[in-house]
C-alpha cells in the first residue's frame, strides 16, 4: 500500500506460509529529484518489524548470536538507499542502486550477526551485523 503523496509513503506486509512461518511488515518514505528528463535521483528509507510465529524456523538470537528456544517478536532492519533511475528509451529503464543495511534492536543486531555471510567460528565474532550491497535493476513498463 501506497500514497502519491510528499515522500511517498509505503506500507508493506510479508506473510511466509512455507518455511519460516514469519510475518514481516515494512515502513518506507521516499523522494525522486528530477536531474535531467532522463534521470532523476532516488533517496529512500524503510524500517521492519519481524514476527515470527514458529521459534524452530525464526528464533530469537542471544547476545552470543547463538539461536534460542524463544521466537523472534521485534523491530529487525533499516534500509537506506540511493539509486539512480535512467530512462534509457521510452518505457525502458536501468536503476542502479547502492543500499546500507542495520539492525534496529539488538536482538536484530544478534540474528543479524548469527546469518551474516562473513566467516568466523562462532558467530558473534562476526565483525558487523550491518551490510551494504547494490545492484542494478533493468525495467520495462507497458
Amino acid at each position: 500500500m501506497g500514497l502519491d503523496t510528499i515522500l511517498a509513503p509505503t506500507l508493506t506486509v510479508y506473510k511466509e506460509i512455507d518455511h519460516y512461518h514469519q510475518w514481516y511488515a515494512t515502513l518506507g518514505i521516499s523522494h525522486t529529484f528530477a536531474l535531467h528528463e532522463k534521470v532523476g535521483l532516488k533517496l529512500a528509507a524503510t524500517a521492519s518489524y519481524l514476527l515470527s510465529t514458529d521459534e524452530t524456523t525464526y528464533p530469537k538470537y542471544d547476545s552470543n548470536s547463538v539461536a534460542t528456544t524463544d521466537k523472534f517478536n521485534n523491530f529487525h532492519d533499516g534500509v537506506i538507499s540511493v539509486s539512480l533511475p535512467v530512462t534509457v528509451w521510452k518505457s525502458l529503464a536501468v536503476t542502479p542502486t547502492l543500499s546500507y543495511v542495520f539492525p534496529l534492536s539488538q536482538d536484530a543486531k544478534h540474528e543479524m550477526k548469527a546469518r551474516g555471510l562473513q566467516g568466523a567460528a562462532l558467530p558473534s565474532d562476526k565483525d558487523s551485523s550491518s551490510f551494504l550491497y547494490g545492484g542494478v535493476t533493468l525495467s520495462f513498463t507497458f
